[in-house]
């Protein structure tokens, strides 16, 4: 059975679909900011329209949304309940369920709309703890993601603690005592959460369970930076902008290294997703391996599981408004198994006349049945990799594998009979868990850019331990090297 939490959606920066919004009040109704955005696709591949991450998980996984509920007393006394143990079921339709799975949406922009300024009380209490914990600020320079962060370990600590400290004034209030949140950060949301759990505010490292980040400059904003993308970034302000600058993250956050160190994290604790589509930002177009605003190389951490998607920042073809972020959402949380895919060694099947050619791959990774990518190495993504001779790609190999994949999945997951029945799917659902392996060769070609070879695909079965696999075509054999074991 899954480990349920309670999930926090943290909002991130803005977009082009942003830039008609000010804030003001008609966004102060809006519960989800974006996190239950959902969109209905006419490319005939897709069998399925996605309605949003919020109902998906309501859907799928029972859970609650509390996105409406900002006093967590009131929340609790309305339920009229007792939180049970992070973890366990609770009896069939009891309504305890709701609290361990509950969603909330963290909507730290509404904090500078100017009907919500926080009392001098809770400003104060603030900047005490972000003091106490070694970053120095006075209650009148609250400002960007310090700030956002002491406000996110406020609203950690009154769903996990037995008590917490009111939005209103900072009195001690009754919490949810949940014990564990899982974060869900979009953007500079990540670096928000970031920042909570490595200077510990009231509590926040000891209390999270999980954190994913989609589309977070953990490196700094480089490309926002060098083109002035800060105009489509609406409700922030002037003295927020200094803590996107790879100076100011690598200074106080370590960057892509995190110091200080995210401790009370696993490396499976730890999910990022990188958004690789910048088409849809004019003023991006001509900034290669970006997402429109992060650049591709700057939104992971090292030494933690990444993956990549087709998605852009944000917008209609945005990372958190499609299917793949889900998918990939809903196996960080929920899945028991680790995966590691590489490519170890590779033959040329049609004798000599390739060895000179420049070749490259296009590799993407499915769960079995479902029309959804965990993982995209390709030319559209501008992140496979780089043409090589037979014999340059033979040594590479010798030196370190092509990772093509490094996530998670989930052994109880089950798709429908019909999907099941399909050509090279397992039939029973007594099996294996799968991922469906699709895979392209090139030979790169000055006048065309590139021609496909051949392409193919396998079902790979994610059996605890190593083991090695063959994918072949018609000009390639390769070895596949696949990893997986349970979760720390």
């Amino acid at each position: 059975m899954p480990t349920f939490f309670p999930i926090i959606f943290v909002h991130g920066w803005g977009g082009p679909a942003d830039i008609v919004r000010d804030f003001g009040a008609a966004d102060e109704r809006d519960p989800y900011v974006g996190w239950n955005t959902g969109r209905r696709y006419n490319d005939p591949n897709v069998e399925l329209n996605f309605e949003g991450l919020v109902m998906r998980l309501v859907k799928d996984f029972g859970y609650y949304d509390a996105s409406n509920d900002e006093e967590l007393a009131d929340f609790k006394a309305y339920l009229g309940m007792k939180p049970p143990t992070p973890s366990k079921a609770s009896p069939p339709g009891s309504r305890e369920l709701a609290l361990h799975k509950s969603l909330w949406i963290f909507r730290y922009y509404e904090y500078n709309a100017e009907s919500l300024q926080l009392s001098r009380e809770i400003k104060r209490l603030l900047a005490e703890e972000l003091t106490r914990c070694n970053y120095p600020v006075r209650d009148e320079g609250l400002s960007g993601i310090p700030y956002y962060a002491a406000l996110l370990a406020l609203k950690i600590e009154q769903i996990a603690h037995f008590t917490g400290h009111r939005l209103l004034d900072g009195k001690e209030t009754p919490g949810l005592s949940l014990k564990k949140v899982a974060l869900v950060a979009h953007s500079m949301g990540g670096l928000i959460a970031r920042f909570a759990i490595q200077y510990n505010l009231f509590g926040a490292a000891e209390n999270v369970a999980r954190l994913m980040t989609m589309a977070t400059p953990h490196g700094g904003a480089r490309y926002a930076s060098t083109a002035n993308l800060f105009r489509f970034l609406p409700g922030l302000r002037d003295d927020d902008i200094q803590f996107f600058t790879p100076q100011w993250v690598t200074q106080f956050m370590g960057g892509q290294r995190p110091n200080p160190p995210l401790q009370t994290l696993s490396q499976t604790d730890v999910f990022c997703l990188v958004g690789t589509r910048h088409d849809d930002y004019s003023a991006a177009r001509n900034l290669p391996r970006s997402d429109g605003i992060v650049d591709q190389n700057e939104a992971y951490l090292d030494d933690y599981p990444y993956a990549y998607v087709y998605n852009s920042h944000s917008g209609e073809h945005g990372i958190r408004e499609n299917h793949d972020a889900y998918q990939s959402m809903r196996r960080f949380l929920f899945g028991d198994l680790y995966v590691r895919m590489l490519i170890t060694d590779v033959e040329v099947n049609t004798g000599q006349k390739l060895r000179n050619s420049m070749l490259y791959f296009h590799y993407f990774i499915k769960p079995r049945g479902i029309n959804a990518y965990l993982n995209e190495l390709s030319e559209r993504a501008e992140n496979q990799p780089r043409p090589r001779t037979f014999p340059e790609l033979k040594q590479r190999l010798m030196e370190r594998p092509y990772i093509i994949y490094d996530g998670f999945a989930d052994s109880g997951a089950l798709v429908d009979r019909s999907a099941r029945m399909s050509t090279g799917v397992s039939k029973s659902k007594k099996d294996l868990p799968h991922f469906q392996l699709e895979y392209t060769v090139f030979v790169a070609d000055e006048r065309v850019g590139g021609r496909a070879l051949a392409s193919g695909y396998k079902m790979v079965p994610l059996a605890i331990g190593a083991r090695t696999l063959t994918l072949e075509d018609q000009v390639m054999k390769a070895k596949l090297r696949v990893e997986a074991r349970r979760r720390d």
